[in-house]
């Protein structure tokens, strides 16, 4: 057993002797995805980075257990208002803007629960897939060459976004970031408008171009940022509350750039709950933590996991990344 694999099996150990005593309340639990298959098939085809590889059936088990189990389900104006104590709540949240999370939309509305979609802005406006599914794209074609992928990908991810697409086109032809279908593709400006006026849709703050924001200069963090603000303003009349750091990349600096664009609530990618009261525009209410779901383990057992005070992982992970690096 993988060093990994042993961690999460004891803290589903921990979970199931914990929970009972531990109510869970006072706390918001928010959760990332990002594109949702519609099942195995979808995943296998080669077409998108499956990255968590959650489908929609796997979505639905998430939301039906935390509903089963009383949590509210908030949105970023709730989370601003005030977030009464004594309750259990969560914030979910799906990043990028890929088309296919209109795939949510049946079960946001069967639950009756809202839900944050964060876009990048860029890729609406040019139509152009985002680069990580493009490098899946060509490594996956190539047996045994994953692990390459995975330098790659690590090596693009100190770059700025035009630098990697750049490189990209290069390497792979011009056509090389036009998206090859709906499992790759972002949302269209008409779309993308539509979506915004569903009663559980909440959009929130990407940057325009996907763009990790240490790599970028102080002046092109604030154009990455602002620019996405007017982008969601002009195109859905929505203007955003909320940020995700792509990669969940953040410092002192970003967290005052976007508190400057009037963006009071901002969150990473750092496992762990985020204990009440939020108070917005501070440091706690601008770098919350959120949980990641993988389609490889049982839904339902990470859930679990996700409401227990005891957590080896998140305790190893909050060693490895202690300030900003996200």
């Amino acid at each position: 057993m993988g060093v990994n694999r042993l961690i999460h099996s004891l803290d589903e150990s921990l979970a199931n002797l914990t929970l009972p005593f531990r109510p869970g309340k006072n706390h918001l639990i928010s959760f990332l995805f990002h594109g949702l298959f519609i099942g195995p098939d979808e995943i296998a085809s080669g077409s998108a980075d499956p990255q968590q590889a959650i489908t929609v059936d796997m979505f639905r088990a998430f939301v039906s257990y935390f509903k089963s189990h009383s949590y509210r389900f908030v949105s970023p104006p709730e989370i601003v208002e005030g977030l009464p104590p004594g309750e259990k709540y969560v914030l979910l949240t799906f990043d990028d803007g890929y088309y296919n999370n209109v795939r949510a939309l049946p079960i946001l509305q069967e639950f009756d629960v809202p839900a944050v979609f964060f876009i990048s802005t860029g890729h609406v406006k040019a139509q152009k897939a985002f680069w990580w599914d493009v490098v899946y794209r060509h490594y996956s074609k190539r047996s045994g060459r994953l692990s390459e992928m995975d330098h790659a990908i690590a090596a693009y991810k100190l770059l700025r976004t035009h630098e990697v697409e750049g490189q990209l086109k290069k390497t792979y032809g011009d056509n090389a970031l036009r998206p090859v279908g709906d499992s790759d593709r972002p949302f269209s400006l008409s779309e993308l408008r539509q979506f915004a006026n569903h009663k559980y849709v909440f959009l929130g703050n990407h940057t325009m171009d996907h763009a990790i924001l240490p790599n970028y200069s102080r002046a092109e963090i604030y154009e990455q940022i602002n620019g996405a603000q007017e982008d969601l303003k002009e195109i859905t009349g929505q203007v955003p509350t909320i940020i995700a750091y792509p990669n969940g990349k953040v410092s002192a600096e970003i967290l005052q750039i976007a508190r400057d664009a009037k963006l009071n609530l901002g969150i990473g990618v750092q496992p762990g709950r985020n204990q009440l009261p939020i108070k917005t525009f501070s440091r706690h209410a601008m770098s919350l933590r959120r949980f990641t779901l993988w389609g490889d383990r049982e839904i339902e057992q990470q859930c679990r996991v996700s409401r227990s005070d005891i957590s080896l992982y998140r305790l190893f992970r909050g060693l490895k990344h202690l300030g900003y690096s996200g």
